[in-house]
């Protein structure tokens, strides 16, 4: 490999040495600078959002023919539209004539897409279908053998969600979310019709670097940091008539838990709660069950999953089901777009208990969200503030690691690369890490 790597001048002994690895050594440390080095983020965009797959949307967005939702892969803007062929698309949403975005709406349907700057028109597959006509246009013979259709982007869809790639070197969808699918499936298996993404999202920024987001999945820091919440769900259950029903967190050091490694980056934590019947599929215990036997239907029932497919999409079973979207826009801050998902054709009263919940905890106004965001711009501040090269933030559970699959893996059929037996472990971060060093350290 070529020792320039980026056009800021960074060479690839800087960036191994961002990701101190030796696990024989007890050690696995990551560089601050990689949260903070604007160069670090200039390559982040090309090596990692441009050249690996990203989440995009949810086929619940775009149902009907011509249905279009905007997204984002990096920096660059992107549109998701359904066809007239049924077929999912994706393409940039930059006209190929003078480069303007074609729209600015988050989500509609049209069957064309005129630019707003010159009135080129695209149908909803990203094809070129008007030009000014001859002999007016006075166009050459060279411009009339290029192509004047949306850039493309290739898509792959699993389970109706569905994700992008700028490189069409990855490999298919299936093989990237590798052990990770199965925790996809969980989900999706929770209705025979699938899931739904929820009207109504949330979008907000955070100042701070768009990994702090991935790590922030962690068990460890749910004490410190939501303990007004805590105290909230406390005063609750003094109450019997409470009416927002809420997992409760009080007894989960004393609960199983854990977190898996998986391949490419991808992650997850785990916990066990005690009274899953208060969660929304705890409505459909008795179907869940007899589909999927006693041991499944603890799983998606009573345990709360965070799952992470980097390098932007959260999967968050908990309070509530969540998709959360973290797309980067500089090295210090982050755009964060939240739905609540749902199973499709859940009961009345388990869709209310979700929207309720969703509002309770991480919704905009709930006390999860502010908080989490409050912790990691303080990490970002505090990157400036110290001499330290490294964080000690990957250490916690690193002697509880063990390789595979533990039991409770091999009882569901998952395969991990690692298994973590405390859901306040951290080392779930250590595929995240790898995967990023690994990208980032690709050959052109």
């Amino acid at each position: 490999m070529d020792q320039m790597t980026d056009r800021a001048g960074l060479n690839l002994a800087e960036l191994l040495d961002c990701v101190q690895d030796a696990p024989e050594e007890g050690k696995f440390e990551v560089a601050r600078r990689i949260f903070s080095d604007p160069a670090i983020f200039e390559l982040e965009m090309r090596n990692i959002f441009e050249s690996t797959w990203v989440y995009l949307a949810h086929e619940s967005q775009i149902p009907n023919a011509h249905d279009f939702v905007a997204a984002r892969i990096g920096l660059k803007p992107v549109l998701v539209t359904r066809g007239d062929d049924g077929q999912v698309h994706a393409f940039l949403n930059s006209c190929s004539h003078r480069g303007a975005e074609l729209t600015a709406s988050k989500r509609g349907n049209k069957r064309t897409l005129t630019c707003p700057y010159h009135g080129w028109v695209y149908d909803s597959t990203g094809r070129c279908v008007n030009i000014d006509a001859e002999p007016r246009g006075g166009y050459t013979g060279y411009f009339a053998g290029l192509s004047h259709d949306l850039a493309r982007v290739k898509v792959g869809v699993y389970r109706g969600f569905i994700f992008g790639s700028l490189s069409d070197a990855v490999p298919p969808i299936e093989q990237h979310l590798g052990g990770s699918a199965a925790i996809i499936d969980a989900m999706a298996d929770q209705s025979p019709q699938g899931l739904e993404l929820l009207r109504g999202a949330v979008r907000y920024t955070c100042k701070a670097n768009w990994k702090m987001q991935l790590e922030n999945i962690d068990g460890y820091h749910f004490f410190p940091v939501h303990t007004s919440y805590i105290g909230l769900i406390m005063e609750r259950q003094k109450k019997a008539a409470s009416s927002i029903k809420t997992i409760d967190p009080t007894q989960m050091a004393s609960l199983p838990g854990g977190s898996y490694q998986f391949e490419n980056g991808h992650s997850m934590d785990w916990g066990l709660m005690p009274n899953g019947d208060d969660r929304p599929l705890g409505f459909q215990r008795e179907r869940i069950t007899r589909e999927f036997g006693p041991d499944k239907a603890r799983w998606m029932i009573d345990a709360v999953r965070n799952l992470v497919v980097f390098p932007n999409l959260l999967i968050m079973d908990q309070s509530s089901s969540t998709v959360r979207m973290v797309h980067p826009l500089s090295v210090d801050e982050t755009l964060v777009e939240v739905y609540c998902v749902a199973p499709k054709g859940e009961p009345k009263a388990a869709r209310e208990r979700r929207l309720r919940q969703f509002e309770d905890f991480l919704g905009p106004a709930g006390l999860a969200t502010p908080d989490d965001q409050a912790v990691m711009e303080a990490c970002q501040r505090g990157f400036k503030a110290s001499k330290r090269p490294y964080l000690q933030g990957h250490f916690r559970g690193m002697t509880h690691l063990t390789p595979g699959a533990d039991d409770n893996a091999r009882a569901l059929g998952l395969s991990p690369q690692f298994s973590g037996s405390d859901i306040d472990d951290e080392t779930f971060t250590h595929t995240q890490y790898r995967q990023w060093l690994r990208l980032m350290t690709a050959a052109d």
